[in-house]
């Protein structure tokens, strides 16, 4: 018997934004997979891509995981500094188990 799910992420809206943050844009393929910021959903890479748009973190130490069902999913972590510029590129390989990178060039 097959049996379908439907299973939708929401935003937290718990969460506060810092009001000192860094910014970290995001070049994902495939762009429908999920951003999470320290464990937190925080959307997905669609949305932290492109002319005007990235994600704002608060400066510090943030693991960063993306994250898409049929995929390998990819982590890392970065160390920013208030108002710092940041760019993580990569492309998720097809197949299960989790990717990881060590700390990518900061701009």
């Amino acid at each position: 018997m097959k049996q379908s799910i439907r299973v939708a992420l929401e935003k937290d809206l718990r969460v506060q934004f810092p009001t000192v943050t860094a910014e970290i844009k995001l070049s994902v393929t495939p762009e429908r997979a999920a951003v999470f910021v320290d464990g937190v959903f925080a959307g997905h890479v669609a949305e932290f891509g492109g002319v005007g748009r990235a994600l704002l973190v608060a400066p510090g130490r943030r693991k960063i995981t993306i994250s898409l069902t049929g995929y390998q999913t990819f982590e890392t972590e970065v160390t920013l500094v208030a108002n710092q510029k940041f760019k993580l590129q990569t492309e998720l390989n097809k197949g299960g188990g989790v990717a990881t990178t060590p700390i990518p060039d900061q701009e």
